[in-house]
């Protein structure tokens, strides 16, 4: 299994459930994670696209984070966990992936979904048409992208989205293009994996509404097999929050200070997150070494050979570590 990290570019200072043990959004932390998972013998670096998460309303942009991550890194995946194609024209996010691409020496991995933040949306002005005209616009904008990654003046006439002869040079480094990961489990969205990607990602929401995880995953070979692609041929992926502590002394006195908390910021998501639900609701793994090690293994078991992670604790690095070398040796 690979094992990625989810960059903290915004803080959750007590109340959100992605970086709870987070206060401020700065240079030196967001660097220091980015540093310490490399260190840490991670995969890939990933980071959300939205703009106001969490109690301050500080987050750093996605496309703008990922090329200084590029720079400051030599053999890591990066990309969007994932994109909205409702933040960017899709032709010039192709331009703006291609530029990651290079300058990433072929690096990246191009993470879409349709948007789901509505208040970001209203205070950014930008439409928030409905889901299925969402899926839509995705479904074009893909069309986009890997017209401009691939044609030599790509044209494209859509309901949603036009180009015409838009020159992408330099071309991306990957041939033939970066890897796309779409990210979504309702079943339009997984025809759209099945149809567009290289990579299918699941994260909270997606695992916890409507059936179980099983049938979506069920569901996904079948799409693909009627798009005539082989199922064994796209890599799947899970988003997950991790606490790690050697000893349950250790592992209480932190849960001490980071729950409960807030289920999310999702319209239909209410209630509390605690230790004791944590795992019912969110798929969080939380405890010791031993313990993570066979949730990871429940995951694995499902089909999914790549995790991205939150850690709890960050700023703290102690659950990275621990990972790094009490969990991961179990699944190389």
């Amino acid at each position: 299994m690979q094992f990625d990290w989810m960059v903290a570019c915004y803080p959750g200072d007590g109340v959100h459930r992605d970086y709870p043990m987070m206060e401020r959004l700065d240079r030196e932390t967001v660097m220091h994670g980015v540093d310490a998972a490399v260190d840490a013998g991670l995969g890939g670096m990933w980071a959300p696209d939205h703009f106001i998460l969490g109690p301050h309303h500080e987050e750093y942009e996605v496309w703008t984070l990922l090329s200084a991550i590029a720079e400051r890194t030599d053999d890591v995946d990066i990309g969007p966990l994932v994109g909205a194609i409702t933040y960017r024209n899709p032709a010039l996010l192709a331009k703006m992936a291609t530029t990651v691409d290079q300058l990433s020496e072929g690096r990246l991995i191009l993470g879409l979904g349709c948007g789901w933040h509505r208040e970001e949306h209203e205070r950014y002005g930008f439409d928030f048409p409905e889901i299925e005209t969402r899926i839509e616009m995705l479904d074009e904008g893909l069309d986009v992208i890997t017209s401009m990654f691939t044609e030599e003046e790509p044209s494209v006439s859509g309901e949603h989205f036009q180009i015409d002869g838009a020159f992408n040079e330099p071309k991306p480094v990957q041939d033939p293009h970066p890897p796309i990961l779409i990210g979504g489990a309702g079943p339009k969205m997984l025809r759209l994996t099945a149809k567009y990607a290289d990579e299918w990602n699941v994260e909270i929401s997606g695992r916890n509404r409507g059936p179980p995880i099983e049938y979506k995953r069920d569901k996904l070979d079948e799409y693909m097999e009627e798009a005539g692609r082989d199922p064994g041929e796209i890599d799947r992926s899970w988003l997950a929050h991790v606490l790690v502590r050697e000893t349950e002394e250790e592992l209480q006195a932190v849960c001490d200070d980071i729950f409960p908390l807030p289920w999310g910021e999702e319209e239909d998501m209410d209630d509390q997150l605690t230790r004791e639900n944590a795992w019912e609701k969110g798929q969080m793994m939380i405890g010791t070494p031993a313990e993570v090690a066979e949730r990871i293994e429940y995951v694995r078991d499902l089909g999914f050979d790549k995790m991205q992670l939150m850690f709890l604790d960050f700023p703290d690095t102690t659950s990275m570590e621990l990972l790094s070398d009490e969990v991961m040796p179990e699944f190389v």
